[in-house]
Order: C-alpha cells, then structure tokens, then sequence
C-alpha cells in the first residue's frame, strides 16, 4: 500500500522560473522621437475617437457681440463722403418765409389801424354835433338805434330844465360821465327815448347866471360797441397775420427738406 500524504513536488512550467513565478516581458525602449500619428511632445497620441466631451470653445466663443468689423474698402479707404448740395439749389428760397412774416407784421399794423380808428370814430359820435345856447329851441334829428343823449359844457354847475316833443321822453343820467372834444368838455344829463326815427323839437333852459351850451350826441355807453369792435378787428386781422406767417414757414422748410433730400440723391 503507497503512502499518498506526502505533498508532490512543485516543477514550474517550463520557461519560467521557479522563484518568481510568471516570467515578465523586457520593458519597451524609450521613445525620443515623434511617433506616426502623435502629438508633439510626450503626450498620447491623439484617439481616434475625436476629443473627449467639454472640450473646444464654449457656444458663441470667437464671435464678436459687437457685429463684424467694418469694412473700409480696397487698402483701408473711407467710405466717400455725400455729394455736397448748393445751398442755391435747394428751392423755395428762404425769402418766401420772410415774405409771409412780412405779410403777418402788415395784418397786426393795418388791425391796430383799424381798432383806432374804430374808437376814435365811436368817440367822435359822441360829441354833440348840433348845439343850440340857453331857451333855443332846436329841430334835431333822432333815430332811437343811436342811443341819443342831450349834453352841456359850462364853466360852472348849472340848474337845467329840458323838454322835447312827438312823444318823446328824457331821462337822467345817472352819475357824471363826460366826453373831451378839443377845448371843450361835454357831460351827458340826459338821454333821449323817442318813440320812432324822425324829427324832434328840443328847448334846454337855465337860470340866468353861468353861460351853458347844450347840444345832441349818442349815449357814452354807445362807445363800448365800437371799442369792442375794434379790439376783435384787431385779434382777428393780427391773428390771421401771424397763421399766415408760421404756415408759409412750415410749408417752405418741408419743401426744402424734400429738395433737399432729391438733391443728395440725383447730385
């Protein structure tokens, strides 16, 4: 009967030695040069693959926020400046907005005109164009339209009694209100209501004593009409001036432009 519990002895395969097991490949020669399809240097060469992800320029890297750069032309050259334009060329002429303020200024003198002359005729209605002296008595001719009023001009305070006839009837004035006519001053007393246009008998009498003289006019209240007259003449000649003035201006600036802008085009 063999003993079998004796361990068998170990023999390595051939090629390999015993003490050190697997036997190991000699290591590969340093490389010195640059390898068929390697990068410069020491570094691997590159993968076929590509590169790995998250490498390269982030999205929108290398392009300017601000646009291309501008191009000047062949050799760095400005671009041509815009033909300039004959300001003789550009129509209509600036005289055209001087004459139509020309015009604006020659409204405002003729309605400043006009409301003189308006006032200056309602005041000299006023003034009492027939006068007669104390106890005379005088045919005048009255129309209820003109507001008519009896006057006096003295030196001094008088005591004045005044009667007219065909119906019609005088009434106080209240307050004093005069009127300036050259080196005379009249006051108004009285105003005269007659029933219809026609002709009047009027006698005024005083006590002896200071010299009056008494005459027919229109009520000085009649002179507001022509004032107010006169001030919407002149508002309204003046005002039309002044329209006139800035619409030829707007309307010969747009023009110009317009030409102008013809001009830079067709040179």
């Amino acid at each position: 009967m063999t003993d079998d519990s004796q361990p068998r002895p170990y023999n390595p395969p051939p090629g390999q030695n015993p003490q050190h097991g697997q036997p190991q490949p000699p290591p590969p020669p340093p490389q010195y040069g640059r390898q068929p399809g390697s990068q410069p240097g020491w570094g691997p060469p590159p993968s076929p693959y590509g590169p790995p992800a998250g490498y390269g320029p982030p999205p929108g890297q290398g392009q300017s926020p601000y646009g291309p750069p501008p191009q000047y032309g062949q050799y760095g050259q400005q671009p041509p400046y815009p033909p300039r334009i004959d300001a003789k060329a550009v129509r209509p002429s600036l005289w055209w907005i001087a004459l139509a303020w020309g015009i604006a200024v020659v409204c405002g003198v003729a309605g400043v005109v006009v409301f003189v002359t308006g006032v200056a005729g309602s005041v000299s209605d006023l003034v009492p164009t027939k006068t007669f002296a104390s106890g005379e008595t005088v045919t005048v001719p009255i129309d209820p339209a003109n507001k008519p009023a009896v006057y006096v001009a003295s030196d001094q305070a008088v005591n004045y009694q005044c009667e007219v006839s065909g119906g019609a009837k005088l009434a106080k004035t209240s307050g004093s209100q005069t009127v300036t006519a050259g080196s005379s001053v009249w006051e108004q007393i009285l105003v005269i209501n007659a029933p219809a246009k026609g002709d009047y008998q009027l006698t005024c009498t005083n006590q002896e004593g200071p010299t009056a003289v008494y005459g027919v006019g229109r009520e000085l209240s009649s002179a507001a009409g022509g004032v107010a007259g006169g001030v919407v003449s002149l508002m309204v000649i003046a005002g039309i001036g002044v329209l006139i003035g800035i619409a030829g201006t707007v309307v010969v600036l747009v023009r110009r432009s317009g030409a102008r802008k013809r001009l830079a085009v067709t040179g």
